[in-house]
């Protein structure tokens, strides 16, 4: 009976002073949460996103932002050794269509089926996109069309830096006449068009110069649509991206639009020449489309211009790779400014490296170059380039990391180890 007593006596003792510990607990404070430690990356091979490398380092990270790079470690860092990988900014896709995917085993193609599946079905599609392309290491990607009303909450959400997915700018809906029938409005109307994309929160305008290659590459704007675009665009405060082939390409240009998607058939010596000279983005979109078209023929085949005749040149073009010749003029014309684009659509989000990849097997493209169009120049290209693409002190702490030696394997790109977004890792694989 003693025994039991002070068995019931300690009881008592232990919980009356769990009570006070749980009393005099601070509680907590929901919307102020404590200050973070630093974070501390140990590098082994740093590739800074302008050519730059460093080997065996340090970088540290406060704030979301870099803070310095070499010294010690500090006392009260997290510590993530990267030692073994190679370390470069976030990628930066300018050309994906974040929205775009399969639903039964089919491509959703919002522009011509119309939005035919409930609006939270698509917003968690989209958001499974995201979550693919930061796990490849792509931190901020450029959207560009066809746009829904949910692009600018995927883009806060993501911005929110909680819900794994990357930075996006998105062009909204695109400026595209290319359906039978369909006419392009006078220069005034596309005008007030582009001042309404901005009022709903575009960060770009997309437009379509001319048809797709399945449609035989014909331009659909006239110069003077292209000026009035592109202009009032510039009046806004916005970029102009257009989709262009053979003289379309030359078009754009001389209407003073921003960048040049594809270019494919357009990009002759002069054309390049006045690219230069004009400070005209080039992102030719090489080794991700046509290759996840052919992949995924089964799910794209008889929706729209996805028909037996686009696949048997696709089919073709992937089993017998060429070198791409215009890519490779490029390469060679002082001043071009080369950006990374993959034109990513359904099944190839999660693939976007593979475009990397591609120039430098097959395009011939050095590997930092291939790097640098993918960091530092596609930031510069986004208006973002005080922010992001460069590892150094004061930018936004866009990080990540692959197994190998990217400079002598581009296979590495495959292989991310490492994805920290605005100071948030969201991936460690050491």
């Amino acid at each position: 009976m003693k025994l039991l007593l002070a068995i019931l006596a300690l009881a008592a003792a232990t919980t009356c002073a769990a009570q006070a510990q749980v009393a005099n607990r601070t509680p907590p404070t929901w919307g102020a949460p404590p200050a973070d430690r630093p974070i501390a990356l140990k590098v082994g091979t740093l590739l800074d996103g302008k050519g730059g490398i460093a080997r065996d380092t340090v970088v540290v990270i406060a704030g979301g932002r870099i803070d310095r790079i070499g010294g010690a470690l500090p006392p009260d860092a997290r510590v993530y050794d990267l030692g073994n990988l190679t370390v470069t900014p976030g990628l930066i896709d300018t050309h994906v269509h974040v929205t775009y995917h399969f639903r039964h085993d089919r491509f959703v193609d919002n522009r011509l089926a119309g939005q035919d599946e409930p609006v939270p079905d698509s917003v968690l599609y989209a958001a499974e996109n995201g979550v693919r392309l930061l796990d490849a290491g792509f931190t901020t990607v450029q959207s560009l069309g066809p746009g829904t009303a949910w692009d600018v909450s995927l883009r806060e959400a993501w911005a929110r830096n909680v819900l794994a997915g990357p930075r996006l700018l998105t062009s909204l809906q695109w400026f595209r006449y290319d359906l039978p029938g369909e006419v392009v409005p006078a220069e005034a109307e596309l005008r007030a068009m582009v001042r309404q994309r901005k009022a709903l929160g575009a960060d770009v305008i997309k437009i379509f110069a001319s048809t797709s290659v399945r449609d035989g590459s014909r331009p659909t704007f006239s110069p003077a649509h292209l000026e009035a675009i592109c202009d009032e665009a510039a009046k806004q405060g916005l970029r102009s991206v257009v989709h262009a082939y053979t003289v379309a390409v030359k078009m754009a240009v001389q209407a003073g639009c921003t960048a040049i998607e594809h270019g494919t058939g357009g990009m002759t010596d002069d054309v390049m020449a006045m690219m230069a000279t004009k400070g005209t983005y080039y992102d030719p979109t090489l080794g991700v489309a046509t290759q996840n078209y052919v992949a995924n023929k089964d799910k794209y085949l008889g929706i729209g211009n996805y028909s037996e005749e686009a696949f048997a040149a696709m089919e073709q073009q992937v089993a017998n790779p060429r070198p791409p010749a215009e890519f490779q003029r490029a390469l060679k014309v002082a001043g071009l400014k080369i950006v990374y684009g993959s034109d990513a659509t359904a099944g190839a989000h999660g693939h976007n490296a593979e475009g990397l990849i591609y120039r430098i097997t097959m395009g011939g493209q050095a590997p930092m170059d291939a790097v640098v169009s993918a960091t530092s120049m596609a930031a510069q290209s986004l208006g973002l380039g005080d922010r992001i693409g460069t590892i150094a002190p004061g930018m936004e702490a866009d990080i990540v990391a692959f197994q190998g030696d990217a400079l002598a394997d581009p296979s590495a790109l495959r292989r991310v180890a490492f994805v920290m977004k605005r100071g948030r890792v969201f991936k460690y694989q050491p």
